[in-house]
């Protein structure tokens, strides 16, 4: 299937058909072991759901190449084959074949045509396989009758997921972040732990950590402990359940270890929070904007720490994180009336046919009766398209401060993390909505454009389109790329020529910076960022940690493993063993709190390699090279400049 209306059809025909669950097997094998399709009885069709390694998948003399995740669907032809790719891994997945009960002869044909591709989501569809899996090798029969209720599930997962891969553009990569969330808020109440999701992904839990800090400015663990306390606060105002059924119903078999959470991260025990709560729960039952919960939304948790040393082993632990407050509901139901009566007079959503053909950057004058009324136009985002202010005065950005700081414009809200950046010194009258950012602050905020990202959207109750209720809402890349980044926000705040001015005088000062490095470095030399954790080491590419700076706006030589493995690759952490693989003629080293230890096991490492034997190793701040923001780039080309200079005198 090539297009979505390919895609449409063949579903069409899995809603007009009867289908049976047939079998189902998990493999986990060395590269020589593949399933044997002549061990199973005639099929219809089947899934193979790859989760781990590669493999190929041989129909019609036709090889497909699998690697991980990856979904294969095929028809009935006798000729199909699995074959071990040619190196030696090992490799996962499940095998599920069904039979076709009724169709017509042409829809029959129409399920018999192969497609593969490599899902957005792969956890959702790993799940059900799991659980389908349980219950059909399951000898009770009303095991096996639920291994079938989970097969057409599984088929919408796929189907569902395939669409999603026909609109979005070729090599989008799947946001790993993205995903988990959606995993924790579909499977809360299951047991999750650090390494479960990690697993998931082939990855560490410290890498999975790591994506999670750098994106939402929270563990992957935090966020489930938040997803927890938020449906368990949903459950006592919204039922009479007793304690220990929400403690059950959120994922807690230990009704008191749940009363003792529930109590640290909200400042009431379940029991007071209901009593005080409830009643005022009620009064906001009639507000159009419901979904945001606004009466049992969370303060913002701690502060971020990226030098945080825990990935919680087993399940969640007991992390601190933040308490509620009480909101004022008079005040916010006032403001919540303004903004629905001031949303009555111009839509912020494009969903017209004539809309969706305009430009994405038109300019075109909102209707309305108010002659004070804003302009607007049209701008494409990652969710459609949007009409958007012109030049906007009160931005809500859940990410990007740095970028707008440098353009002039001060946001009047945005989350906690982001707020730690320590490039930024004035930060009066932005107002912290929080992480989870907290839609209750967002709303008395009046902004009239909200600036977010797919993750940070995702994990607000009700996502992109809660936002959108209480404002024009874009949903952009985190692209840690200055240059890029300043052009997008010009075109999204009005500001292109503020944009195009900062642009040229960065591109400047990379050339200065150039010609002044030039006489301390040889054109030979390489060069490499290490980050030391106290559970973790971290080889940088060219994204942050001054990756960009050194290798694409100075144009400085990676050491040929970096450029290989992090660059081109998929490598960030490693191992003490291979350090030495991976350090060029002149190592740049952030050591974080508490990972002196860990320092000690790789200093005679450091100290061996051609940076450490010729006094080429430069400590840099953790916290200072963290963000990538325009105005942090800034500040750290003068640090990698003044390093490199001062070294060579």
């Amino acid at each position: 299937m090539k297009s979505s209306s390919e895609c449409n059809a063949h579903i069409e025909q899995w809603n007009r058909s009867a289908v049976r669950l047939q079998c189902i097997r998990s493999y986990r094998a060395q590269h020589e072991a593949v399933p044997d399709m002549s061990e199973f009885e005639a099929h219809t069709g089947f899934f193979f759901i790859l989760t781990h390694g590669e493999i190929g998948v041989r129909v019609s003399d036709e090889l497909v190449h699998c690697r991980s995740p990856y979904i294969f669907y095929g028809g009935e032809d006798k000729s199909t084959s699995f074959e071990a790719p040619d190196h030696h891994q090992e490799w996962a997945g499940y095998l599920v074949l069904y039979t076709l009960l009724s169709a017509s002869s042409e829809g029959q044909e129409k399920l018999t045509h192969s497609y593969g591709f490599t899902p957005n989501a792969m956890l959702p569809i790993q799940e059900k396989c799991e659980a389908m899996e349980r219950h059909w090798n399951s000898n009770e029969l009303l095991d096996q009758l639920q291994a079938q209720s989970i097969f057409l599930p599984m088929v919408y997962e796929v189907l569902s997921q395939k669409l999603q891969t026909l609109a979005q553009p070729e090599h989008t990569k799947i946001n790993m972040v993205t995903d988990v969330i959606k995993y924790i808020k579909a499977n809360y109440r299951e047991s999750i732990t650090a390494e479960k999701l990690s697993g998931r992904y082939d990855c560490s839990t410290s890498y999975l950590s790591r994506l999670f800090r750098n994106q939402i400015g929270l563990g992957p663990i935090e966020y489930l402990i938040h997803e927890r306390v938020h449906r368990a606060k949903q459950l006592l105002l919204k039922s009479d359940a007793r304690i220990q059924d929400v403690a059950s119903k959120v994922g807690y078999s230990d009704v008191y270890y749940f009363s003792r959470l529930f109590k640290k991260h909200t400042g009431h025990s379940p029991l007071q929070f209901r009593a005080e709560h409830k009643p005022q729960a009620a009064e906001v039952q009639n507000n159009p904007l419901r979904r945001l919960e606004s009466s049992i939304v969370s303060l913002p948790f701690d502060s971020h720490n990226e030098n945080e040393s825990y990935y919680q082993r087993s399940e969640e632990g007991d992390t601190s994180m933040f308490r509620f407050s009480r909101p004022a509901f008079g005040a916010m139901m006032v403001l919540c009336t303004s903004l629905i009566l001031s949303a009555c007079q111009a839509n912020n959503s494009t969903g017209g046919a004539a809309a969706a053909q305009e430009p994405a950057s038109q300019t075109a004058t909102a209707t309305a009766s108010d002659s004070t009324a804003a302009e607007t136009r049209i701008y494409k985002h990652l969710k459609g398209e949007t009409a958007i202010p012109v030049h906007p005065q009160r931005v809500v950005s859940f990410f990007h401060l740095g970028e707008l700081i440098a353009l002039g414009v001060k946001p009047v809200g945005t989350t906690t993390y982001v707020l730690e950046n320590p490039h930024i010194s004035d930060k009066t009258g932005i107002t912290d909505i929080g992480i989870p950012p907290d839609a209750e602050k967002i709303l008395s905020l009046q902004p009239d454009l909200i600036v977010t990202t797919p993750a940070l959207a995702e994990i607000v109750e009700g996502g992109y389109d809660a936002l959108s209720k209480i404002a024009p809402t874009i949903v952009i890349e985190q692209n840690n790329e200055p240059i890029k980044d300043i052009e997008m926000f010009g075109d999204i705040l009005g500001k292109q020529e503020e944009a195009k001015q900062w642009n040229e005088k960065f591109t400047a000062q990379i050339a200065a910076y150039k010609a002044k490095i030039s006489p301390y470095i040889r054109a030979d030399e390489t060069f490499s960022i290490l980050n030391v954790r106290p559970d973790a080491l971290f080889v940088y590419g060219d994204t942050n940690m001054g990756g960009n700076i050194i290798y694409k706006y100075l144009g400085l030589k990676p050491a040929a493993k970096v450029e290989s493995d992090v660059i081109h690759g998929e490598t960030w952490e490693v191992s003490s063993e291979v350090i030495p693989d991976f350090i060029g003629d002149r190592l740049f080293l952030a050591v974080n709190k508490g990972a002196e230890d860990k320092l000690k096991d790789v200093q005679k490492l450091i100290d061996a390699s051609p940076a450490g034997k010729s006094g080429h190793v430069y400590s840099i701040d953790f916290d200072q090279f963290l963000p990538s923001d325009p105005i942090a780039v800034e500040k750290q080309l003068d640090i990698i400049t003044d390093l490199i200079i001062g070294d060579g005198k």
